[in-house]
C-alpha cells in the first residue's frame, strides 16, 4: 500500500472522529448547561447580549476566553412547556482556543420536563471553520455571517473545513446520550462521507457511527473509498474503533488494479492533536497490492508520524501471501512480517520470521506449451531491502535469509527436453537483485555456514556440493530479449522466461561434492555415488566446469584420487588432475591390495574409465600393486578392462618404461630337469626388471607386451631384444571355488596354491612369471654364458629357455668354458651347463629329420 493511500485513510478516520467529537462536545456541554440556560434565558437578555430584531446572541467566557457563542433569531416558549429556538447558530472554540467549530440549524426544540433536546430538520456542522478576529466577529459568525476572506492563508483554512449534515439529532439529558438514526453526511477537500445513525455518551466520551460508514473521493486523481460497518470514537482514550473496515484505492481513472486493506476490527490510537499515531487490526486482515498480490493474517499493526505518513507495519499470527496470474504465480507464509518505510512513505525494509516459505513461478507467455521457471525459498528469517522507482514500483534490492536457508531455482534446459534444477542452502544466504522488465532477478547469492549447492540435470544426474561458504553469480537477463540463460549456462530456446540461472559459483572450506549417476537399463545394482573433497570449488556455468583445489580427494567407492587441483567437466564427467597426483584403484568385493599410481598430472575419462597419468622430467609416473610396479613418462590405465599402456611422450621417445614384476614363489619342479632346481624352486621371491619404450599389459589375459627395444634382468641373467611378451600365472581364486585348484596344461595351479605350496599371485600385475617370449635380435647373458638369436621362449615352470633364429642367422650360445654352440634350436636351463641342440633337415620324401647333440662339460 502506498504512503499516500495510508495517509488518506488515517486522515479520513481522524476527520470523521473529529466531526463526532464536536457534536459530542456540544451536546455534552448542553447536558450540564442547557436546562439552566433556557430557564434563565429571559433573565439573561441584556447580559452580554446584542439585540437584533426578535433575536439575541449569547457568549460564555472563562478566564477571559470565549468558550462558545449561541445565536438564535427567535425564542418561543410554548404553552406545553417546550421552548423552540429558530435559526440557531452555535460556535465552540475549545479550551485552548485552537479551533472554531460551528453547529447551526433552522430549529431546535427543548422539552425541559422530559430532559430532551431535539433538532428539528437538518443540522449543519462546520469543523475547523475560519477563526473570528474579535468578540463582535464571533457573535456575527454565530449569527451566520460569512467570515471567509480573500487570500491564500484563508483559502488554505477553508480547504481544511469539514462540513457535516444530519437530521433528527436527539439529546437525552438524563442519560447523557445524544443520538440520531438518520443519515449523516460530511465533506472536506473533495472527499465525502456518509453513515447511518450515530450516538454519543457524554459520560464516557464515546461516539458511535452505527452502520454504513463510507468515505470516498480522489487522491492524486485516483478514486479512494473507506467503508466500515461500524465506527466508534473513544475520545478519553484517544482512539477510534472500526468494524469490518475496508479501504480501496482504485487504479488511475478507474482502470487497472487497485490497492485494498481490510480487517474485521481496526483500532486507531490518536495523538492529543487528533492525528493517528498507531493503527491495530485483527481478524482476517487482508492487504491487496496493485499487482493483485494478497497478504492475509490474523493481526496487523502500523505506526504513523505526525504528518500521517506510515513509518512501520507488522503482521503477525501467521501471515500468508498469494498471487495467481497468467504469467506469475506466487505464494508465501511466515509467522510474522515487519515493514519499515522511508521518509517519503515508501517501504524500504521487510523482515519475515518464523518458518518463512516463499514460492514463485513465472513464464514468458500464457501459451500452454510455454514452461514455468520456479524459485523457492525457505528460512527461519528473511530480510528484504527495497527501493522504489520513479513510477512508485517497489523493487527488491537485497535479501538475507538466515536459519537453515534454502533457495531452489528450476529452469527449462536449452533444448527444451526437461527441467534443470539447482538449490543453494546455508545458515545464512544473502542475495542481490536487479530489476529487468517487470520482474526482480537474482544477480548474486552469498552463503555462510555449512553451505550446499545441489544440481539435477535433465537426465536425472544429481550433483551436490557443500562447504563453509559460497558465492554464486547468476546470468544477466535482458529485458525484451529472448534467450534467458539456464543453469547449464546455455541460451534458452524459450526466450526470457524470467528464471534465475547460475553462471558461476565458488565454495570454500571443507568442500564435499557428490554425484549420483542415473541407473542404466539392465543394471542390477544401484549407481555408485562419486565423492569429492577439497578446500575450494569453483563452478563455471558457461564452460560447465568445476575446479577443485586444496587437498582434493575423489572417490567412487572402490577408487580414490588425490591431487592439488582437479578440473571436472559437468556434462561428460571427465576430469584433469594436477600436482602431487595419487590414485588407488580397487575391485568391488576384492581383498587384494589396490593398484596405486603416483604422477604429476592426470587426465580421467568418466564413461570409459580410462585414466592417463603423466610424470615430469626427472620424475616419471609410477603404478604399482604390491611389489610389482611400472615407471614411465605416461601411464594409461583402463580400469574397466584392467589394462595398462605405458610409454614415453612423443615419437622416438627413449626407453623410459621401467617395469618390475615380482612373483611369490616357484611352480612345481619340472620333470626331466637334470638340476632339479629351476629358478625359484626354494620359494624365494622372483624379481624381473624390464626396461622398454612401451608396455601394454592386460590383466584379463595376464600378459605384458614390451616393445621398442627391451631389456630384461632377473636373478638368472639379462636379456635384450626388440620386443618381449611376459605371461603371468592366472589370478588366484578361492580354494572353495576350485576344489583346491586345478592344474593347467603347463602344470601350474590356476587357483589356490601351487604344487610347491607357494601362493599364486592375484591382483593387477601380481603373481609369478609363467612364460617369457622375446623376439627380434635377442641377446641374453647368464653367468659364464651368452646367447643370441631371433626368438627366446622361457618357461618358468621348468626353467627352460628355447632359443631359435632364422636360416640366415642361427641361434648360438657362447660358453666361457665350452665355446660356441650353434643350431636350429637351442634349449638350456639357467644355472645348468647343458645345452640341447636341435638341427632340422629335409629328406627326399619331404620328411623333416631332427637330430639332437648333447654337449657336456668335461670332468
Amino acid at each position: 500500500m502506498s504512503v499516500s493511500v495510508e495517509r488518506l485513510r488515517v486522515w479520513l478516520l481522524a476527520g470523521a472522529g473529529l466531526l463526532l467529537m464536536v457534536i459530542a462536545a456540544f451536546v455534552g456541554y448542553a447536558h450540564y448547561r442547557t436546562h439552566r440556560f433556557l430557564r434563565d434565558l429571559p433573565k439573561k437578555l441584556g447580559v452580554d447580549v446584542r439585540r437584533e430584531t426578535n433575536g439575541f446572541t449569547y457568549s460564555q467566557s472563562l478566564q477571559g476566553k470565549t468558550v462558545y457563542t449561541i445565536h438564535a433569531a427567535k425564542a418561543v416558549e410554548r404553552s406545553d412547556g417546550k421552548v423552540a429556538l429558530h435559526d440557531v447558530g452555535i460556535v465552540l472554540y475549545g479550551r485552548k482556543q485552537d479551533r472554531a467549530d460551528r453547529i447551526y440549524g433552522n430549529e431546535f426544540e427543548y422539552d425541559q420536563a422530559a430532559g430532551v433536546i431535539r433538532a428539528v430538520g437538518e443540522v449543519h456542522i462546520d469543523l475547523e471553520a475560519p477563526e473570528a478576529a474579535d468578540a463582535n466577529a464571533k457573535m456575527d459568525y454565530a449569527a451566520g455571517k460569512d467570515l471567509h476572506k480573500p487570500g491564500a492563508e484563508h483559502k488554505n483554512k477553508d480547504e481544511r473545513l469539514i462540513h457535516v449534515t444530519t437530521s433528527g439529532l436527539v439529546f437525552l439529558q438524563k442519560l447523557g446520550v445524544a443520538a440520531t438514526d438518520n443519515d449523516i453526511e460530511f465533506e472536506s477537500g473533495g472527499l465525502t462521507g456518509h453513515a447511518i445513525g450515530a450516538d454519543y455518551n457524554s459520560d464516557s466520551g464515546v461516539v458511535v457511527l452505527h452502520s454504513a460508514v463510507r468515505v470516498n473521493g480522489l487522491e492524486h486523481d485516483k478514486p479512494v473509498v473507506l467503508t466500515a460497518s461500524r465506527a466508534e470514537l473513544d475520545r478519553p482514550n484517544e482512539r477510534v474503533l472500526l468494524t469490518q473496515a475496508k479501504y480501496v484505492a482504485v487504479g488511475a481513472a478507474g482502470g487497472g488494479q487497485g490497492q485494498t486493506a481490510q480487517a474485521q476490527h481496526v483500532v486507531m490510537h490518536l495523538r492529543p492533536d487528533g492525528s493517528a499515531e498507531r493503527v491495530e487490526a485483527e481478524g482476517d486482515v487482508t492487504l491487496v497490492n496493485g499487482a493483485g498480490g494478497i497478504v492475509t493474517g490474523p493481526r496487523g499493526e502500523m505506526t504513523l508520524n505526525a504528518q500521517n505518513q506510515v513509518q512501520s507495519g507488522v503482521m503477525s499470527g501467521g501471515l500468508k501471501y498469494l498471487l495467481d496470474d497468467a504469467l506469475r504465480k506466487a505464494q508465501g507464509e511466515a509467522a510474522e512480517g515487519r515493514v519499515v518505510f522511508d521518509k517519503a512513505g515508501h517501504p524500504e525494509h521487510v523482515v519475515m520470521t518464523g518458518a518463512v516459505h516463499l514460492h514463485e513461478k513465472v513464464r514468458a507467455s500464457d501459451a500452454a506449451t510455454d514452461p514455468w521457471s520456479e524459485r523457492e525459498l525457505n528460512a527461519g528469517v528473511v530480510e528484504l531491502a527495497l527501493d522504489t522507482d520513479k513510477t512508485g514500483t517497489t523493487l527488491i534490492r537485497d535479501a538475507k535469509a538466515t536459519g537453515d536457508a534454502r533457495l531452489k531455482v528450476l529452469n527449462p534446459d536449452a533444448k527444451g527436453s526437461g527441467m534443470v534444477s539447482s538449490a543453494l542452502a546455508g545458515q545464512v544466504l544473502t542475495a542481490h537483485f536487479v530489476r529487468v522488465g517487470n520482474a526482480d532477478h537474482i544477480a548474486e547469492v552469498n552463503g555462510d555456514g555449512h553451505t550446499t549447492i545441489r544440481r539435477v540435470s535433465t537426465t536425472g544426474v544429481v550433483n551436490t556440493s557443500s562447504g563453509d561458504s559460497l558465492v554464486a553469480h547468476f546470468h544477466p537477463v535482458v529485458a525484451g530479449v529472448g534467450g534467458g540463460a539456464n543453469l547449464t549456462g546455455r541460451v534458452s530456446q524459450h526466450g526470457n522466461d524470467g528464471g534465475d540461472a547460475i553462471s558461476n559459483a565458488t565454495e570454500q572450506g571443507h568442500v564435499v561434492m557428490t554425484q549420483v549417476p542415473v541407473k542404466k537399463p539392465g543394471d542390477a545394482a544401484a549407481p555408485v555415488e562419486e565423492r569429492v573433497t577439497a578446500e575450494r570449488a569453483i563452478y563455471d556455468g558457461a564452460l560447465e566446469r568445476t575446479t577443485l583445489t586444496g587437498d582434493v580427494q575423489v572417490s567412487d567407492g572402490t577408487s580414490v584420487l588425490w591431487a592439488d587441483r582437479v578440473v571436472t567437466e559437468q556434462q561428460s564427467g571427465d576430469a584433469t588432475a594436477d600436482g602431487s597426483v595419487k590414485a588407488s584403484y580397487g575391485q568391488p568385493g576384492s581383498t587384494d591390495e589396490p593398484v596405486h599410481v603416483l604422477a604429476a598430472r592426470a587426465e580421467l575419462k568418466h564413461d570409459s574409465q580410462v585414466a592417463k597419468f603423466y610424470g615430469v622430467p626427472g620424475r616419471a609416473a609410477r603404478l604399482w600393486q604390491g611389489a610389482s610396479q611400472v615407471d614411465a613418462p605416461v601411464l594409461e590405465f583402463e580400469q574397466k578392462q584392467r589394462r595398462l599402456l605405458a610409454h614415453g611422450e612423443g615419437q622416438g621417445a627413449p626407453m623410459a618404461v621401467h617395469t618390475v614384476l615380482v612373483g611369490g614363489g616357484a611352480s612345481a619342479k619340472a620333470s626331466g630337469s637334470k638340476a632339479g632346481k629351476p629358478s625359484g624352486a626354494s620359494g624365494k621371491t622372483d624379481v624381473v626388471r624390464v626396461v622398454s619404450r612401451e608396455l601394454v599389459y592386460s590383466d584379463e589375459a595376464r600378459r605384458a607386451d614390451f616393445t621398442g627395444g627391451v631389456q630384461v634382468e632377473s636373478a638368472d641373467g639379462s636379456l635384450r631384444s626388440q620386443q618381449v611378451v611376459v605371461y603371468l600365472q592366472a589370478a588366484a581364486v578361492k580354494a572353495s571355488q576350485t576344489g583346491g585348484g586345478r592344474v593347467g596344461a603347463s602344470g601350474a595351479a590356476v587357483g589356490g596354491t601351487n604344487a610347491s605350496g607357494g601362493a599364486v599371485g592375484g591382483g593387477f600385475m601380481a603373481g609369478n612369471v609363467e612364460r617369457i617370449v622375446a623376439s627380434g635380435h635377442v641377446e641374453m647373458q647368464q653367468p659364464g654364458r651368452r646367447a643370441s638369436g631371433e626368438q627366446l621362449v622361457y618357461t618358468a615352470s621348468d626353467g627352460m629357455s628355447v632359443l631359435t633364429g632364422t636360416a640366415a642367422v642361427l641361434p648360438k650360445v657362447v660358453d666361457d668354458l665350452q665355446g660356441t654352440v650353434v643350431g636350429t634350436s637351442l634349449r638350456f636351463h639357467a644355472g645348468d651347463e647343458n645345452v640341447v641342440v636341435s638341427n632340422g633337415g629335409e629328406s627326399g620324401a619331404g620328411q623333416r629329420v631332427r637330430t639332437e647333440t648333447r654337449v657336456k662339460n668335461k670332468q
